[in-house]
């Protein structure tokens, strides 16, 4: 080598960080600095004068003429193909290393090409490690149940998973580089903007929006919906992106609206039946009164969260010893109720102007499933129909 080259140059190429060969036309290394001992993990003797083959591999799937791969990239240095290559390395270990491989012609009495080798083996499993997470959380945004929607610090549209698709009806390669207030109807456009600012320059990572009312998307064909949304932030590079989770709540206002219905349906038929009913838990506890029984009782809501057998049944009754014993003998019909009887039995009261009643009661327990969730106790006053002792 050293008549090809004079001493100082070697001295310099010897000096560099990166490895570098020289390699003859018929592809046999001349020369390998010591940056490329170190990298290889061979002695300079070890390869000078074999074949570059050794140490730049076949690569997966395909053959490797090196010498016509070096010639071409002599020719053609620029190549937008070659320029940013890496091929498979062998190290003397036997390890495989990815190499960042760059080709230069010396024009010497003999031509010769000069080869750097940067390993990016580490660089090369980091990104494939950022990749495979990156195509995992893709995947995950893509079929998760919310639609997903990420905005830059323009607030246009970055990302818009199949789920917004569904929702607003545009597809996503619609939605990206759109203003994200293309899904708001046009009432709130003109204050989003300032929302968003002022939760990129708040403390606060994530926040539910909507905080102070409903809010509200659009779709494509101009039907407004009803959604639950929660946004987070995140600085890349000093720059925000932000990402709104939403969540079409239609079914469940549906679903809240016939359950108010229904309920209020039952409270009007609760409330105005003429005889007496009683809502209980399965401990005897009252959970509710109708109207006719508070009217028996006289305050009735002081009535609901007392057991039922505590409430004022046999006023008349001066033996406390026999009145104990009737709340014992309620107490006892309502846990044969629970275990799944229906059961009747009666009790006696004053009402708020001191007439004296006798009400039949039929008490019948509510199942879900096999399971007594609730008693309803209904009371028929017969006053008229026992005998005046």
């Amino acid at each position: 080598m050293t008549e090809l080259l004079s001493g100082p140059v070697l001295v310099l190429l010897d000096a560099l960080p990166e490895a570098t060969l020289i390699v003859a036309p018929d592809g046999r290394i001349r020369y390998l600095n010591r940056a490329a001992t170190e990298l290889l993990g061979h002695e300079r003797s070890d390869l000078e004068g074999e074949p570059v083959s050794r140490i730049i591999v076949a690569q997966s799937g395909q053959r490797l003429d090196v010498v016509a791969w070096f010639a071409r990239w002599a020719q053609e240095p620029h190549s937008p193909q070659l320029r940013f290559l890496t091929l498979t390395g062998r190290a003397h270990s036997g390890a495989q290393l990815r190499l960042s491989v760059r080709v230069a012609k010396l024009e010497r009495p003999e031509q010769l090409y000069l080869v750097t080798m940067r390993d990016v083996t580490a660089e090369q499993r980091e990104h494939q490690d950022v990749k495979h997470a990156f195509l995992v959380i893709s995947r995950i945004l893509a079929i998760t149940d919310d639609a997903i929607v990420n905005v830059d610090k323009d607030q246009k549209v970055t990302f818009f998973n199949r789920k917004a698709e569904e929702l607003f009806g545009y597809r996503a390669d619609e939605m990206l580089g759109q203003p994200l207030d293309r899904l708001l109807p046009q009432r709130y456009r003109a204050g989003h903007p300032r929302h968003v600012e002022s939760f990129r320059d708040g403390k606060a990572p994530s926040r539910l929006m909507g905080e102070r009312g409903e809010i509200i998307g659009l779709s494509r064909t101009g039907d407004e919906i009803p959604l639950e949304a929660s946004i987070t932030k995140v600085f890349i590079d000093g720059e925000p992106t932000f990402s709104v989770q939403l969540r079409d709540i239609r079914a469940r206002k549906a679903a809240e609206h016939a359950r108010l219905e229904s309920e209020q349906r039952f409270r009007t038929v609760f409330d105005h039946a003429m005889e007496a009913i009683a809502l209980l838990d399965p401990s005897g506890t009252v959970l509710e009164l109708n109207d006719a029984t508070r009217a028996l009782l006289g305050d009735g809501h002081d009535c609901v969260g007392r057991k039922f057998w505590a409430l004022p049944w046999w006023p008349r009754l001066a033996d406390v010893n026999e009145r104990e014993a009737r709340q014992l003998a309620m107490h006892a019909t309502i846990e044969r109720c629970v275990a799944g009887e229906q059961i009747r039995t009666r009790a006696e009261l004053v009402d708020a102007s001191g007439a004296a009643h006798v009400i039949d009661f039929s008490l019948r327990p509510v199942r879900t499933g096999n399971e007594v969730v609730a008693i309803v106790a209904e009371g028929r006053d017969i006053t008229a129909l026992v005998p005046t002792p």
